[in-house]
């Protein structure tokens, strides 16, 4: 089955540029599922799948822990793997930071050439226009998506990430990176966990809101709200 891409601006480029410069990037068709890999590793080596399973929590198990002990752990002929750090606090002088601040951070894996070379496919399709990676809108400013959403939030008890998106033409990542940042700056308030996360006005909003109108609205049971897809 061949490869499918499709073009992509070169990050940090405006969406006023004419003619952004572009790079192609693979259109996946979502993720191969460990279970698919199993079952494909049994029926080609003859292991049972409880067999090959087991194996692979071991290669996990014994990877981690040589991790957390600051090792490069080599993969089979895979990859590489190795540890970042993380500073509490930006550093200037090393005199001035103690290892109570300095933790663990993401996982680095760094493939090794053998294995690059066997993953190179050699068949890439451009992708049909139904499949093409989507653009968020930039009709509105981030001041103007705000002002749409606390509107919404004035006749609504919540908003999904599905439905902000809607509202403003944002898509997914786009619209998440917004709502999660005004959690953060304590303009909304949230609930749940992704992908039925809510989001909605905080307390102290809600109150100034009734205090404001001079008569009591309807109360918002927030604590009660199901999360909607």
């Amino acid at each position: 089955m061949e490869a499918l891409y499709d073009f992509l601006p070169v990050p940090g480029t405006k969406n006023s540029e004419k003619n952004p410069k572009l790079y192609p990037k693979l259109v996946t068709r979502g993720a191969v599922p460990f279970s698919e890999i199993i079952r494909q590793i049994a029926r080609s080596s003859g292991f049972k799948e409880g067999t090959v399973i087991g194996v692979m929590e071991e290669v996990e198990k014994w990877t981690s822990f040589y991790i957390s002990r600051g090792e490069c752990v080599e993969i089979g002929h895979m990859a590489y793997a190795v540890a970042n750090l993380k500073a509490g606090k930006e550093v200037t002088d090393e005199g001035e930071i103690h290892a109570q601040t300095i933790r663990f951070d993401k996982v680095r894996f760094r493939t090794s050439k053998s294995f690059n070379r066997r993953c190179r496919g050699q068949e890439l399709s451009r992708v049909k226009t139904e499949w093409k990676f989507q653009k968020s809108s930039a009709r509105y400013t981030e001041e103007e998506r705000l002002h749409l959403l606390m509107e919404y939030l004035k006749q609504h008890p919540f908003i999904t990430r599905t439905e902000y998106g809607q509202l403003t033409g944002l898509q997914k990542s786009k619209a998440w990176k917004d709502l999660n940042g005004w959690v953060k700056s304590k303009i909304l308030g949230s609930k749940g966990k992704a992908p039925h996360k809510i989001y909605i006005l905080p307390p102290e909003t809600i109150s100034t809101a009734t205090d404001d109108s001079g008569s009591a609205p309807d109360t918002i049971q927030t604590e009660n709200l199901q999360p909607v897809r």
